[in-house]
């Protein structure tokens, strides 16, 4: 009896916790999930934007950075510099001497493309495959300066570098 109540309360533990990881994911797909406050220095907010972005590995990445905690390494410095990396990505972040976030500079290769971005190069360049992507993505103080992906394309013999935005609009590289 024992054994059976054990393996229910397990059970019941584990699906509970699957429950709870299955809503943050659709959250985060649906862009429900607000911007983050850092830290309040003074008057002025750190804001830091999370991409609502469909590959896994840039929200990892984004999640580390907003739980890393800067305030036991900022004391008497004019400003801050945080470099967090996984394979194929870098988050790169500024802060001023009183903490507020400054800019961050998110780079990740062979990132998952969103859909609206495959579409769009998928209608644009009819035959072509891609080869490689870099996906970039820039904020300075609470406010997105960058959104695009860099993608090689491949046709025959034919090679093709093209700068998209996060609309699916080519910015560089028409035919």
């Amino acid at each position: 009896m024992k054994k059976l109540m054990s393996l229910i309360l397990s059970l019941g533990f584990i699906l509970g916790i699957y429950a709870q990881q299955e809503t943050y994911e659709e959250l985060l797909e649906a862009g429900g999930l607000p911007e983050i406050v850092l830290k309040k220095a003074g008057e002025e907010f750190s804001v830091y934007l999370p991409d609502k972005h469909p590959d896994a590995r840039v929200a990892r990445l984004e999640d580390k950075f907003i739980a890393y905690n800067l305030d036991d390494k900022i004391d008497g410095e004019n400003s801050y510099f945080v470099i967090l990396k996984t394979e194929g990505a870098v988050l790169a972040a500024s802060f001023s001497a009183t903490g507020e976030l400054m800019s961050v500079v998110e780079r990740y290769k062979h990132a998952k493309l969103p859909e609206n971005i495959r579409k769009s190069l998928a209608k644009k360049f009819p035959g072509w495959s891609m080869i490689t992507d870099k996906y970039s993505y820039a904020q300075k103080q609470g406010r997105i300066t960058k959104k695009e992906y860099k993608v090689i394309m491949k046709k025959d013999k034919k090679i093709k570098r093209v700068v998209v935005n996060e609309l699916g609009e080519i910015i560089r590289g028409k035919l």
